[in-house]
């Protein structure tokens, strides 16, 4: 048995949080863990993800640790080569180096997590329908939206925003008085349902990074 060893950024690592922030950041590790185990659908290889809070320190954590050890970052740019400028400090030592020879086992999310979603936005109908939300614009496919309708979705700035446009546009919760809300989206709220409604062989067609990774093994 191989165990793969995958650090992504995003969540925290503050022993402070309140219950339900670390219920969160729990449930999205757990969300990308079957996510990884399921692209791979290996039974020799059994995956583990590590949360990572911020990109330095999910970079630090990962220059650390030995073989097997994989990084997933948002690149939040079109171009990826620019987050590993990103890591560089004009302070003596605070720098971080990642080896050339480690550097193809830095995987992005083109140009945040949320681009997933954004690439196959019937996860999000899924998602709201898992989660007894009142679809609203009925009839109307997300992916027609004019956020992302004909546009290339990697070239999207900033779409954990662009998803939290269409999360309210589509979406309304009924309150204990009766009354309906619009939903807002939550990196770590949302993003763990929403992650478990990704079709994870669909998407790897349409996400290199994730074919990249895929294809290692």
């Amino acid at each position: 048995m191989v165990n793969l060893n995958i650090i992504v950024e995003g969540g925290t690592l503050d022993p402070n949080v309140s219950d339900d922030t670390f219920n969160n950041v729990e449930a999205l590790r757990e969300s990308l863990n079957k996510l990884f185990s399921r692209l791979l659908k290996r039974d020799d290889i059994s995956v583990r993800v590590d949360i990572g809070a911020g990109f330095r320190n999910a970079a630090r954590m990962f220059v650390k640790q030995a073989a097997n050890h994989y990084l997933y970052v948002d690149s939040d740019d079109v171009d990826t080569d620019k987050w590993f400028v990103k890591l560089d400090n004009p302070d003596p030592g605070k720098a971080i180096v990642i080896p050339a020879d480690a550097k193809d086992k830095v995987f992005f999310m083109i140009q945040e997590m949320e681009a997933w979603f954004l690439k196959q936005p019937e996860c999000l109908d899924r998602w709201g329908n898992a989660q007894g939300y009142i679809r609203q614009k009925q009839g109307i496919e997300i992916a027609a939206d004019n956020q992302i309708a004909g546009k290339n979705i990697e070239e999207l700035p900033k779409p954990s925003k662009i998803v939290g446009v269409i999360v309210q546009r589509y979406f309304e919760r009924v309150l204990s008085n009766g009354k309906s809300q619009k939903v807002k989206y939550g990196k770590l709220k949302s993003a763990p349902g929403i992650i478990d409604q990704l079709d994870e062989q669909a998407l790897v067609a349409v996400d290199k990074e994730l074919l990249r990774f895929k294809v290692l093994f």
